[in-house]
């Protein structure tokens, strides 16, 4: 890895611009930053992009883990080596546990990467639990009532990396402290949740601005329509057409059917919709059998599509397997998208969604790039100009 103050020209690569074309140009970095675009640039390091297309990095805002390392088991320096290597620039380690257990995991992983210093690519925590009313795939002591001391409590341990906290709407004090964490800047994220449209509205209200892995762990309550026959209007109707909202979804086919995905696309458009992996152990791993740490016991992983399936549970879904790759992929081969709705969706509208100066390729934005192959294939990773990862390298 090089210094990220030497001056760096990818050459000859097809970059994708800001107003989705792409054109055959060289990419200036310097100190971490893409300053120039253009033909015949040189610098001190030069890197041959020729016949391969040059894209914003990806950034996954929902991820628990990655092959044999999790928020819980593992270090950020192992995590953000693996995320590299699959195409994400910027991740968010999304805790789901007890409030004690993500408190204790927040400050190991500051102390051991020098209060994130250390790790670039991490772009701060995300608090999937305590304060949902479904669990999903968690257990009853992962999650608590809202309070002012827990909220409190998370908020010291995180030392200010808190980028995102997932709410139920429905529980009891969600709107206050929406707005309390929307005011400090903290993307609130509404989640495993019954609740009505009234009391989604209220938090959209009070400052919500995502929805978590839309469709999955949002079961629509008991509707009663004094009109046998007519549709009822359900809280994912609402969600796509909250323009204030962005929807997040898991986009591997499993998860949510491609036709959902789809309408999703057409009436959120990829402005505000932003695929994620919430991925966890096994993803990205081969094909086969696994023993994997903790609770998970014996797994099968098919497909990257299929999911993480608990054997010793009658082949339960337990996890996403997608890696941030993966996710770009499905985009264009199982969803038939072009590159550059891919790459919003996978790139721009996260960058956007948390205000970062990330997520499109123009003079002034951090210089955090992957370089593809014709197949779309990785080739190399740069993180504020730094190549993480390069497959010839391998």
């Amino acid at each position: 890895m090089k210094n990220a103050a030497e001056a760096t020209v990818i050459k000859n690569g097809k970059v994708l611009l800001q107003n989705g074309y792409t054109t055959t140009a060289d990419l200036l970095i310097e100190n971490g930053v893409i300053t120039r675009i253009d033909r015949n640039l040189d610098a001190e390091i030069t890197i041959d992009a020729g016949g391969c297309t040059v894209l914003p990095g990806l950034i996954d805002i929902h991820t628990h883990g990655t092959g044999r390392v999790s928020t819980e088991e593992g270090t950020l320096e192992e995590y953000a080596r693996i995320e590299a290597s699959r195409g994400a620039t910027t991740f968010f380690p999304t805790l789901f546990g007890p409030p004690e257990a993500s408190v204790a995991n927040m400050k190991r992983h500051r102390a051991e990467t020098d209060d994130l210093t250390r790790t670039p690519s991490v772009g701060g925590f995300r608090l999937e639990s305590p304060y949902l009313a479904e669990t999903g795939a968690g257990i009853s002591k992962d999650l608590a009532p809202i309070s002012d001391t827990i909220t409190d409590m998370l908020l010291e341990a995180g030392g200010g990396h808190v980028r995102l906290w997932d709410v139920s709407p429905e529980l009891d004090g969600a709107p206050e402290v929406i707005r309390k964490l929307s005011g400090m800047g903290i993307v609130c994220s509404l989640a495993h949740t019954l609740s009505s449209i009234e009391q989604a509205k209220a938090a959209v209200d009070a400052g919500a601005r995502l929805v978590t892995h839309l469709y999955d762990t949002f079961e629509q309550p008991e509707v009663t329509d004094p009109d046998p026959g007519v549709y009822p209007a359900g809280l994912t109707d609402y969600f796509l057409i909250e323009d204030r909202v962005t929807c997040e979804i898991i986009g591997d086919g499993t998860h949510v059917h491609p036709i959902l995905v789809e309408m999703t696309f057409r009436c959120k458009t990829p402005d505000r919709l932003a695929f994620v992996t919430d991925s966890n152990y096994g993803a990205g791993l081969p094909p086969g059998h696994y023993l994997l740490p903790g609770s998970w016991g014996n797994v099968e992983i098919k497909t990257c599509n299929d999911g993480i399936r608990m054997l010793d549970r009658d082949m339960e879904l337990a996890a996403s397997a997608l890696t941030p790759l993966d996710g770009f992929h499905n985009a264009v081969r199982m969803f038939g998208k072009d590159i550059a709705t891919a790459s919003r969706v996978c790139s721009r509208t996260p960058a956007r969604l948390l205000g970062l100066n990330k997520g499109e390729i123009a003079p002034g934005r951090d210089a955090d790039i992957i370089i593809v192959d014709d197949n779309l294939d990785l080739r190399t990773t740069i993180v504020a100009g730094i190549v993480m990862f390069d497959k010839g390298n391998i």
